[in-house]
């Protein structure tokens, strides 16, 4: 009786917020696809590098935490490939792939239906968000990374740190991509771990998100993460006291994350 008690209090409290606040938008969970493409012009803040790489640097910073812990793990040797790309370098690796395969003999539309379906278009590339790591132990980006010792680790543990496996081996009629064991996707720990415990791609998890409006999620050391859905335009909090991120830029589609503390009286 207590927690349901405390959990409708929360919904009081939320319907409260969300008519009057807005936050600047994270995008930890834009949803960018064939469907939801980004700007050409468009460049993530916060770029940072790491090991010549660029990176957004909250990624840079979960990514940095998760190494170490693998190395206590037992498990070394994980190198970070790729990270953020522009619009423009996404293009031409298209480009080039489109340009491969008419050399194998496909006509350039044949090519451009299958380039498509393991590099995105230009746009529809996580990777110009900075959030999107390509990760490896050879230097090698294959399907049989998944079967290695790193792979597993990052399947099984990935979403302690805020990253989940994007393109998983059993949704690929979802993503329209196919297994890439190796694509990480930066999202944050509670959606992540939600993701990962309800085995959710990110284009369900916003799905499921609309569905239910409502999700609390029990973390560690004292806290808890209130997750909303809203269709409303955000509105400003601290930032301590609120995160906004919305499905993609210029749509109010929104999932808000508040992290608080557990009452003592609990």
């Amino acid at each position: 009786m207590i927690h349901k008690c405390i959990t409708a209090a929360f919904v009081i409290f939320v319907m409260v917020l969300i008519p009057h606040v807005s936050a600047n938008d994270s995008g930890a969970l834009w949803l960018v696809n064939r469907n939801n493409r980004l700007s050409s012009d468009y460049k993530p803040a916060g770029i940072t590098e790491y090991k010549g790489i660029q990176l957004h640097g909250t990624a840079h910073k979960a990514f940095v935490q998760m190494l170490k812990i693998m190395e206590q793990d037992g498990i070394y040797g994980l190198r970070l490939q790729s990270a953020y790309r522009s619009y423009n370098y996404q293009q031409a690796i298209f480009n080039q792939r489109v340009k491969e395969l008419q050399a194998q003999g496909y006509s350039k539309p044949e090519a451009e239906m299958k380039a498509v379906k393991s590099i995105q278009l230009p746009g529809a590339s996580e990777h110009q968000l900075g959030l999107a790591l390509d990760v490896s132990v050879d230097g090698k980006l294959t399907q049989a990374f998944g079967e290695t010792p790193a792979g597993k680790w990052l399947e099984a543990h990935s979403h302690k740190y805020g990253f989940v496996i994007r393109y998983p081996y059993s949704k690929t009629e979802i993503t329209q991509i196919v297994y890439e064991p190796w694509h990480l996707r930066y999202v944050g720990t509670p959606h992540a771990t939600i993701m990962k415990n309800l085995d959710l791609t990110l284009e369900e998890y916003w799905a499921y998100m609309r569905q239910i409006q409502m999700y609390i999620f029990w973390g560690e050391d004292g806290e808890y993460y209130l997750i909303s859905y809203s269709d409303a335009p955000p509105i400003v909090l601290p930032t301590e006291m609120l995160c906004v991120s919305s499905i993609g830029a210029n749509k109010n589609e929104y999932i808000i994350t508040t992290r608080k503390t557990y009452p003592n009286a609990w």
